[in-house]
C-alpha cells in the first residue's frame, strides 16, 4: 500500500507540519495548500494563490520573496540552499505499507465469514461469484488449501481488533499528525481561538453552558498513516516504561 506523505516547513512555525495521503494527487493538493499558506503569509497581494499543477514554482518563488526581503543573494543557490536558507519548504515522499489489513469483525460476522468461506470452498460457485473471487478475473481465486490457510488465519486472531487504534501527535498544542491502524475520521475542536479568522470559526454545544465558538478541522483516512506496526511498537515501548516504572514504585 502506498502512502503519499506531504512534508511543509515554514519559518515561523519549530516543528515540520505532515500529512498522509493515499493517492499522489491528494499528496498534490496537500502540498499546494501549504504553499499558498506560506505565500499569504509572507505577501497576500503579491504571491497570489496558485493551483495545484504549480506549487513547485510558487514554493519558489516565495522562496525568493523571502529571502530577498532579508537581503540575501540568491543568485548561486539551488532548490536545496534555497528552502535552507528561507526556512521554508514544502516537499512530497512515498512511503510503501505492505501488508496492511483494515478488516474488524465481531463475533457473529467473524462466524459468518468463515462460514461463507467454507461453503464457498466445498460447493461449485456461480459464474457471479466466479468473478467476485477472482476480481472479474484480475486474479486467479484461491484453491481449496489456500481458503484453508485463510481459514486458519482468521480464526487464528491475525484481524486487525475491532477497536481502532488512533495516535495523535502534537507540537506545541498544535496537531502534527494522526497514525491509526485502519482508516478513520478524526475530528480535532479547538477552543483556543485567539486571533482566529471569525469566518473560519463554528458554535459548538457543550454539555454545560452555551454554545462556544470553536475551530473544527478534520482528518480522514487520506489525511492519516494507517501504519499498525508503529502504534504496536508504540505501545510495546510504553507497556515496558509502565513496568519498569511499577517496579520502581514497589522497591
Amino acid at each position: 500500500m502506498d502512502i503519499f506523505v506531504a512534508n511543509g516547513t515554514h519559518f515561523s512555525q519549530p516543528s515540520k507540519i505532515t500529512s498522509y495521503h493515499t493517492s499522489e494527487r491528494e499528496a498534490r493538493i496537500a502540498a499546494t495548500r501549504l504553499v499558498n499558506q506560506l505565500r499569504a503569509d509572507l505577501d497576500s497581494e503579491a504571491l497570489p494563490p496558485i493551483d495545484v499543477g504549480s506549487w513547485e514554482m510558487g514554493l519558489i518563488a516565495a522562496q525568493c520573496r523571502h529571502l530577498a526581503a532579508l537581503g540575501i543573494d540568491i543568485s548561486d543557490m539551488d532548490h536545496d540552499d534555497l528552502a535552507d536558507a528561507a526556512g521554508c519548504d514544502v516537499w512530497i515522499e512515498k512511503a510503501d505499507l505492505q501488508g496492511v489489513t483494515v478488516l474488524a469483525l465481531n463475533d457473529r460476522e467473524l462466524s459468518t465469514v468463515l462460514a461463507a468461506l467454507r461453503d464457498h470452498q466445498r460447493c461449485h460457485c456461480g459464474a457471479d461469484l466466479d468473478d467476485v473471487a477472482s476480481n472479474l478475473g484480475r486474479h486467479e481465486p484461491l484453491t481449496s488449501d489456500e481458503i484453508d490457510g485463510l481459514c486458519m488465519r482468521i480464526n487464528g486472531g491475525e484481524l486487525t481488533p475491532q477497536e481502532a487504534n488512533v495516535v495523535i501527535e502534537l507540537d506545541g498544542g498544535l496537531v502534527q499528525g494522526i497514525i491509526a491502524d485502519r482508516p478513520i475520521t478524526v475530528r480535532v475542536v479547538d477552543y483556543d481561538v485567539e486571533g482566529a479568522d471569525p469566518d473560519d470559526l463554528l458554535l459548538v454545544s457543550r454539555d454545560n453552558g452555551d454554545p462556544v465558538p470553536a475551530s473544527i478541522s478534520s482528518w480522514a483516512v487520506e489525511d492519516a498513516c494507517i501504519d499498525p506496526d508503529w502504534i504496536a511498537r508504540l505501545d510495546a515501548a510504553s507497556a515496558s516504561d509502565g513496568r519498569a516504572t511499577a517496579q520502581m514504585a514497589a522497591e
